[in-house]
């Protein structure tokens, strides 16, 4: 059994990966695809005034949750049965944490802007730092 592990967030590169993803194993019975999505950690700020942070908590689980299920449901249209797993914190931290339980891990490449290659892609670091081969899909 192949396992891969699928680094998803809410971006179209991260979209166009799963055409990727079902060309390269959509056929295989072997292959076992997790979609891990990280959620960044709240952090409410007291000058920001009374805020229910449970309340910010649960609309932000919502949402990867959505974005979770989006995934999940484009993977069955195409035929791939996967798992899914919601975690919160920093996505690099998680995902080379648990990257040692498959044998691949698939990420978005990043989009093509310079300032967000720079401030906020996560590509380089998933690739220098994994410990699993790492395939960037366009």
């Amino acid at each position: 059994m192949i396992k891969v592990l699928f680094g998803v967030s809410d971006t179209q590169e991260c979209r166009r990966a799963i055409d990727t993803i079902v060309k390269f194993f959509g056929d295989r019975k072997d292959v076992e695809l997790t979609l891990l999505h990280v959620s960044q950690d709240i952090v409410v700020y007291a000058q920001s005034g009374v805020v229910n942070y449970e309340t910010i908590e649960n609309i932000e689980h919502e949402k990867s949750n959505e974005i979770l299920n989006e995934f999940e449901q484009a993977f069955k249209e195409s035929g791939l049965v996967c798992q899914k797993i919601l975690r919160t914190g920093n996505p690099i931290d998680i995902m080379l944490e648990i990257a040692n339980e498959y044998d691949l891990l698939v990420i978005g490449a990043s989009e093509s802007s310079l300032l967000y290659r720079i401030f906020s892609s996560h590509q380089n670091s998933f690739v220098n730092s994994s410990p699993i081969p790492v395939l960037v899909a366009k």
